[in-house]
């Protein structure tokens, strides 16, 4: 109760004096008013009996007279009651729109607030405005591990103490039940944390948006503290506000994050676009090496018939095919090759191996020893994961005999004209792959009149359909069968409606190139 004196209250009453004098004529005596050091109020020094003017159990004075005086100290001391009470009203009213001053003017900083740390910061520094503490936290939850973590802290106990956790503690618990606190004996309960050594009282409001808890915000004092509702009502309100603002905090923070993540994947988009275009020039540039390594007319072969195709399975392929005609015509050396990888690489690797044949032809004694010439030239000038296989037949165009080297590629076929096939296996390591020095074998091949060779790719035999079958050789020698009367240009293209057809939708995986010779009859 707020203090009073009798001085006040007959100085506030404005109507008192003229009730004192009413009062004495009624009970025919006058009375006398003095205050707590004996001072007179009212009235004239003097009187019989004193009667003690009282209030919540302190002595404000005295009322003496022969009659009435009881009843005037009475009436004084109800005076005083409603004078006390008229005071601690203004007082609580006061106090009330302090309060809401602070609380508005808080809400007002907060808008203008993007940043967690800040908002966090203020909102500490507002509540210690309003509430007694020495200490004080806002610690932020984390659903996944629920980890209670301080986003900004004051004093000497809160600041730099880890281990808050849902569930777990005063502050845990209220982050669990989403209910607020107050706890004036923090020694004596069960919750406490052994790291928080001095702390005495606590006040603990949870950080809520809608019914989702993102946190808890908590007032400690070191001293003994009487916290009350009105304490913890107090804070209530600034952690809604204080969520809230948080929460908008975090979404600005994305925000900003996503913004700046997109243009990393702009920037990351044009450059892709950059190195796609630099790729498709790499791609022209390879398919217009590759387009210009292969023969642009295959030679005019008298008493043979000639033919051949390469369909690469990208833009730029791995394979390559030539004929190129020799001593003075009477001879040719054909040649089906399949070149290690893809793009600019294998056509380099490609035109590599076209000019060191073309170099070395005419040069050597024998198709054996222009292989082994190509195998050394090529390991010394390419990179040990680069190599070539190579299928190469001499062919004497009068007599029909042939000398083959297969450098580690696939059989080619010889369909003779009575339709049996003689496969014509490897006789040496790919050509750049092991050391130099390698001896390679060459394999006598006489082709008669009817009888048709053919050099092909692995990408014939090893054509897939959507069952994951292999088209395979014999596949490939039932259509030579089939088809070995044809034009050389027939054969080609009936096998590659087969391997189409045997394909169907499933796309092309490895490049196809076939050759085919046919010796016309006589």
């Amino acid at each position: 109760m707020a203090r009073v004196s009798l001085k006040q209250i007959v100085g506030a009453q404005s109507g008192l004096r003229p009730a004192v004098a009413a009062f004495e004529r009624a009970f025919g005596s006058a009375v006398v008013v003095e205050d707590a050091t004996g001072g007179v109020l009212l009235g004239a020094a003097g009187g019989s009996e004193r009667f003690p003017v009282v209030h919540d159990g302190q002595h404000l004075g005295a009322v003496s007279g022969a009659h009435g005086a009881e009843a005037m100290a009475a009436l004084l001391g109800f005076l005083a009651d409603k004078e006390s009470e008229r005071k601690a009203l203004g007082s609580e009213v006061l106090q009330l729109y302090r309060e809401v001053n602070l609380i508005y003017t808080f809400s007002e900083k907060l808008a203008a607030l993007l940043d967690l740390e800040r908002v966090a910061h203020l909102t500490l520094t507002e509540a210690r405005h309003l509430i007694v503490a020495t200490d004080g936290a806002i610690l932020l939850l984390d659903d996944k591990t629920g980890a209670l973590t301080a986003a900004s802290a004051f004093g000497d106990e809160l600041p730099g103490v880890s281990g808050f956790t849902r569930g777990t503690g005063i502050a845990g618990t209220v982050a669990a039940t989403g209910v607020g606190e107050i706890v004036n004996d923090v020694m004596g309960d069960p919750r406490r944390m052994k790291a928080v050594v001095d702390v005495r009282s606590v006040v603990c409001a949870p950080l809520k948006v809608g019914d989702k808890v993102i946190g808890v915000m908590m007032l400690a004092s070191t001293l003994p503290m009487a916290y009350e509702a009105r304490e913890l009502k107090l804070l209530n309100t600034l952690a809604l506000q204080a969520a809230t603002a948080i929460e908008n905090a975090r979404l600005f923070e994305r925000t900003v994050q996503a913004g700046h993540e997109r243009e990393r994947l702009l920037a990351l988009n044009k450059a892709a676009e950059v190195a796609r275009a630099g790729y498709e020039r790499e791609l022209e540039l390879a398919a217009s090496i590759q387009a210009n390594l292969f023969p642009a007319t295959l030679p005019q072969l008298s008493g043979y018939d000639l033919a051949a195709r390469n369909r690469p399975a990208k833009r730029c392929g791995g394979d390559y095919y030539d004929a190129i005609p020799i001593a003075g015509e009477a001879s040719v050396l054909l040649c089906v090759a399949d070149v290690s990888g893809k793009g600019v690489p294998a056509s380099l690797l490609m035109s590599h191996m076209q000019a060191t044949l073309r170099a070395l032809l005419g040069r050597t004694a024998s198709l054996q020893e222009l292989t082994a010439h190509a195998h050394d030239l090529l390991h010394g000038s390419t990179g040990d994961n680069k190599y070539v296989t190579a299928a190469l037949l001499e062919l004497e165009l009068a007599t029909g005999l042939a000398h083959y080297v297969s450098a580690g590629h696939i059989n080619s076929l010889l369909v003779k004209d009575s339709g049996d096939i003689i496969a014509l296996g490897s006789t040496g390591a790919p050509l750049g792959l092991l050391p130099p020095g390698l001896p390679y074998d060459t394999t006598a091949v006489a082709i008669e009149p009817g009888d048709c060779l053919i050099l092909c790719s692995d990408g014939v035999p090893d054509a897939q359909n959507e069952a994951d079958e292999e088209f395979g050789e014999s596949r490939l020698t039932a259509i030579l069968q089939d088809v070995r009367y044809q034009s050389s240009a027939e054969i080609v293209a009936r096998v590659f409606d087969a391997i189409d057809e045997f394909a169907g939708t499933t796309p092309q995986f490895d490049d196809i190139t076939l050759m085919v010779l046919r010796r016309l009859e006589r």
